[in-house]
């Protein structure tokens, strides 16, 4: 062989034994997914716990650019991508997801907890109804996958039109004043600035937390109590 045709070989050689590790390095589980938005994420909004791609939860589900996800980080650390089949989309972990947490340290199961955004608030029970809908209680999800797998481009859930990616199944309850989701707030306030955080009205705010006893919606709310944040549709 001629020095050149030797280097030659010797390139598509190592980008053939890259490859192959990159390919050996991927492990596929059986994972539970569930999925949060910026209406349910706690604090309302985009704040992540380990910000990485993305100073807020973002992405679109690319290789290059992957959407947020939440687990625990003693299954998963921050910074690892994940590729979830049957959305066709890459996700990256930059925040934490506490019920991740204790499943992980209870009998090491696997749930990634899905960024659907939207990067705004969104009033109103799509977000919720679109986010049950594609919950999977097993799927196969592929950790540290390959770089080429194809993409689903269309958003989880679009902020302006409130659509889903596939049809939704509306959300119904028998106990619409139970609590959906809480919230641990950051900042105190009053009853009346944290049912506006959360877009509900006080009356709404009221029902979902008769035990703060808000009355006209002056008192005040010290940082870190608990508050419910919607019902079980969201609202």
């Amino acid at each position: 062989l001629s020095v050149c045709n030797t280097m030659r070989c010797l390139i598509l050689l190592t980008t053939a034994l890259l490859y192959t590790r990159c390919v050996l390095s991927a492990q596929t589980v059986e994972a539970e997914t569930t999925f949060y938005g910026a209406r349910d994420n706690c604090p309302p909004g985009g704040d992540i716990a380990y910000p990485d791609l993305h100073p807020e939860a973002g992405g679109t589900g690319t290789y290059k650019d992957p959407i947020t996800y939440a687990g625990s980080r003693k299954a998963t650390k921050p910074g690892s991508i994940i590729y979830v089949n049957f959305l066709q989309k890459y996700f990256i972990m930059e925040d934490d997801c506490e019920e991740c947490d204790q499943e992980w340290d209870r009998n090491q199961k696997w749930h990634f907890d899905l960024w659907m955004g939207p990067d705004n608030v969104t009033a109103g029970p799509n977000l919720i109804s679109c986010e049950d809908t594609l919950t999977q209680s097993k799927t196969s999800v592929i950790i540290d996958p390959a770089d080429n797998l194809p993409v689903n481009a269309t958003k989880l859930f679009n902020g302006q039109t409130l659509q889903c990616i596939v049809p939704i199944v509306p959300c119904k309850t028998n106990n619409p004043n139970s609590c959906g989701n809480e919230c641990e707030i950051p900042n105190s306030g009053t009853c009346s600035q944290i049912a506006d955080q959360l877009l509900l009205n006080l009356t709404r705010f009221e029902q979902l937390n008769p035990k703060l006893g808000c009355g006209d919606g002056s008192k005040e709310i010290k940082a870190g109590t608990s508050v419910c944040m919607g019902g079980p549709c969201g609202d």
